[in-house]
């Protein structure tokens, strides 16, 4: 595929996949605490959350996770971005 001048594709890095991968587990946990608070059932452990503290804090810490590890995938594709000439002409 032939991309048009001065467009590139972005090359996946061992950051980024550590980071998407940090992405699921905040998403996990994010499902697991809403899906007790919403049906007092757990969704995929026997044992967690057991009470209701349990998942409130699951679901504010995979929330938490999931926006950070968002954050820096985008800091990390960011970084593959060329900078920009000032003196070249659009």
């Amino acid at each position: 595929m032939i991309l048009p001048q001065g467009k590139r594709r972005f090359s996946l890095t061992l950051p980024i996949v550590g980071f998407a991968l940090l992405d699921v587990v905040g998403m996990v946990a994010f499902a697991v605490g809403l899906a007790y608070l919403t049906g007092k059932e757990p969704l995929f452990f026997r044992n967690f959350p057991s009470s209701m503290g349990e998942a409130i804090l699951s679901t504010l810490a995979g929330l938490g996770l999931m926006l950070w590890a968002a954050a820096q995938i985008l800091r990390e594709t960011l970084k593959q971005v060329p900078p920009q000439d000032s003196t070249a002409q659009q």
